[in-house]
C-alpha cells in the first residue's frame, strides 16, 4: 500500500467516524453550546490523546480480545455508567447566560474519559484499524504516517467542523430552547448507555453461554 493509498484509507475511514452520531459527538456539541467554540473543538481533539493507547494495546491484546467478549463487555458497562452521569448533567441545564459563564472545567478529560470508556473504538483497531495499520507497516514507515495522519485528521477535523457550526448557532440559543437542546443532548447520552449496556449484557450471556 503506497503512502497516498494509505492517507485515503485513513481519510475515508476517519470521516466516517467523525461524522457519525457517537457519544462523543453529544459530547463536543453539549460543551460547544455551554462554553463556546475553542472548548468544543479542544474536546474535538479527544481522540488524538485516547487512539494511540488504543491502537497500542489492542495491537498488543487482538488476539486474545478476538477470543472473549468479556473485556469489551466491562468497558461497555463502564462506559454506560459514564454516560448515565454526562446525560444527567445535561438533562440539568439552566437557561445560557452569555454573561455569567464561569470557566470550563475538565472537559478534555471527560472527552478522554467517553473514548476509552466506549468499546467501539478498541474493537474499530483491533478488527479494521490494527490491520490496516500492520499492512501499512509492510510497505514503508511513511505508509503508516499517512494512514495515521489521514485518519485523526479527518476524524477530528470532523468534529472540530461541528463544534464550529454549533458555535456559530450558540448566541441565539438562550432561554428554553438552549434548555431543551442540552436536554435532547442528555437523552441522546442516556440512549448511547442503553446501548452500551445492552451490547455489554448480550456479550456477557454470549460469553457465559458458550463457556457453557
Amino acid at each position: 500500500m503506497v503512502w497516498w493509498a494509505s492517507l485515503l484509507t485513513g481519510a475515508g475511514l476517519g470521516l466516517a467516524g467523525g461524522a457519525a452520531p457517537g457519544p462523543l459527538t453529544a459530547l463536543v456539541l453539549t460543551r460547544t453550546l455551554r462554553y463556546g467554540t475553542a472548548e468544543g473543538a479542544r474536546v474535538a481533539l479527544a481522540p488524538v490523546i485516547t487512539d494511540g493507547p488504543l491502537l497500542l494495546g489492542s495491537a498488543l491484546l487482538a488476539d486474545r480480545l478476538s477470543d472473549s467478549d468479556v473485556p469489551f463487555a466491562i468497558i461497555g458497562l463502564a462506559g454506560a455508567a459514564f454516560l448515565v452521569a454526562l446525560g444527567l448533567e445535561s438533562l440539568r441545564a439552566s437557561p445560557l447566560d452569555l454573561d455569567a459563564i464561569e470557566p470550563p472545567r475538565g472537559g478534555v478529560w471527560r472527552a478522554v474519559l467517553t473514548n476509552l470508556l466506549n468499546p467501539h473504538p478498541y474493537i474499530f483497531w483491533v478488527a479494521v484499524g490494527g490491520p490496516l495499520v500492520a499492512e501499512a507497516a509492510h510497505h514503508s514507515a511513511g505508509s503508516v504516517a499517512a494512514f495515521l495522519a489521514g485518519f485523526f485528521g479527518a476524524l477530528c477535523g470532523a468534529k472540530v467542523a461541528m463544534a464550529v457550526l454549533a458555535g456559530r448557532a450558540r448566541p441565539w440559543l438562550t432561554g428554553q430552547a438552549y434548555v431543551w437542546l442540552l436536554r435532547a443532548l442528555g437523552l441522546l447520552m442516556w440512549a448511547f448507555a442503553a446501548g452500551f449496556a445492552y451490547e455489554s449484557v448480550t456479550r456477557l450471556y454470549g460469553s457465559a453461554t458458550g463457556a457453557a
